[in-house]
């Protein structure tokens, strides 16, 4: 038996269970699938936990001027009504 045959006898049953597997999967679970894997590789990229810590520092050192931004806000939009 030459090595593509023995391959071949190996590998058939586990690519018959695999099609069998591949569709049970619905459209559905792929995009779930690929949703939970974008969000993980977003969740590698970015450090939220810094850019968590750089947002509470940053309200708490501006915060007057976040109070002033956020009145001038609603004054602006009660003057147009």
């Amino acid at each position: 038996m030459d090595r593509q045959t023995e391959n071949y006898i190996i590998l058939k049953p586990i690519a018959e269970r695999f099609n069998l597997v591949a569709k049970d999967i619905s459209d559905e679970d792929i995009k779930y699938i690929i949703k939970d894997a974008m969000k993980e590789q977003i969740k590698g990229i970015f450090d939220f936990e810094r850019l968590s810590e750089l947002t509470d520092t940053y309200i708490d050192e501006n915060e007057d001027d976040i109070k002033q931004m956020i009145s001038d806000s609603i004054t602006s939009r009660l003057k147009f009504q």
